[in-house]
């Protein structure tokens, strides 16, 4: 007999049926192991499900570890908060900057030259409109959950510019509170095609500074959180107008506060989106810290009627810091099966 179902029996004479069973459910609820960093030891807690009509969200203890609202009331569907089980969140919520800004999302900038990203402040609706049907949700008791869901990006003529199969894969956690989210996207342009475009690049016609962003996206959790920005290859220390290109497999940033390590989030390329050199949009400023994988950013994309794109990123989330050579060698174990 465990003890579990040994102490449960106990309590039925000691306490009556009825309370015994609500104990027995909160106690047959997972155990998650949260391995402290620092020499702080490690702690258990309870986890489970958290679910409506509206979110989906998995809880270790009193903390919500991640959650992912498919609300319709609102522009994109979205996980905030995101971050490792024991560590703090690593995500920002519609800042009063960028209220479009939905945590860890995915927008286009502007399809058929209707903008998709930016929304109204007033009535928080974009030109392009992001629609979506409930998702089917597959939600395990180790902590892992498959959410599949088919949008719609219409614009405001009724013109269907482009449909997308959206699947999300999330791990269970591991005993050290890291866990993944695989993003698999496929979209078809309608029966007019789409253009798939951005605000133009510094160097190009009518360029601008902040030209280049669309698609899978981060907005950072901000002071008195401290942060470092790295690729799979290098720290990323030298930023233009707060601003970083780089090309790499993946990125990372990192976050401490007060020297202590809460937290980092790694976005990892698939080489079938944009090669092995994947363009990426880093912005690091006192008001914002965000990160694009912006495949447009060295060119518009067009997809004739019908025509398909298919994209795949992983999203990492560790208590523990990032490094370059561990960085790459998640990314070679993920994208080359060949090096597994």
């Amino acid at each position: 007999m465990t003890f579990a179902r040994s102490r449960g029996l106990d309590l039925v004479a000691r306490m009556g049926q009825r309370r015994a069973t609500m104990y027995l459910s909160c106690f047959c609820r997972r155990l998650v192991l949260v391995v402290g960093l620092g020499g702080l030891g490690a702690t258990v807690a309870w986890s489970d499900w958290r679910r409506d009509d509206r979110t989906l969200a998995w809880l270790a203890g009193d903390q919500v570890v991640w959650q992912f609202s498919f609300d319709a009331a609102r522009g994109k569907p979205f996980f905030h908060p995101l971050g490792a089980v024991g560590g703090a969140s690593l995500t920002n919520f519609r800042p009063e900057d960028h209220p479009w800004h939905y945590g860890l999302w995915f927008s286009w900038k502007y399809i058929n030259g209707v903008n998709y990203w930016e929304e109204e402040r007033t009535t928080g609706k974009a030109q392009g409109a992001t629609r979506w049907t409930p998702p089917t949700i597959t939600s395990r008791p180790d902590g892992s959950a498959t959410v599949r869901m088919d949008l719609t990006y219409v614009a405001r003529t009724g013109q269907i510019d482009l449909t997308e199969v959206r699947v999300l894969e999330i791990s269970a956690p591991a005993a050290d509170g890291s866990y993944t989210i695989d993003w698999q996207a496929r979209f078809t342009a309608g029966p007019a095609g789409a253009v798939l475009d951005r605000t133009p690049m510094p160097g190009e016609p009518k360029g601008q500074p902040n030209g280049g962003y669309a698609g899978l996206s981060l907005r950072m959790a901000g002071a008195p959180l401290a942060i470092a920005f790295l690729t799979s290859e290098v720290p990323v220390t030298e930023f233009t107008r707060d601003r970083a290109r780089p090309a790499a497999p993946a990125v990372a940033c990192n976050f401490a506060e007060e020297g202590r390590a809460v937290g980092g989030v790694a976005i990892l390329s698939d080489p079938a989106n944009s090669g092995e050199r994947a363009p990426w949009y880093l912005i690091h400023s006192a008001q914002m810290r965000f990160v694009c994988a912006a495949l447009l950013a060295p060119k518009p994309l067009v997809l004739r009627a019908g025509g398909t794109l298919a994209l795949r990123y992983r999203v990492a989330v560790s208590r523990a810091a990032w490094t370059p050579a561990g960085l790459q060698a998640a990314w070679r174990q993920w994208a080359l099966p060949a090096a597994r």
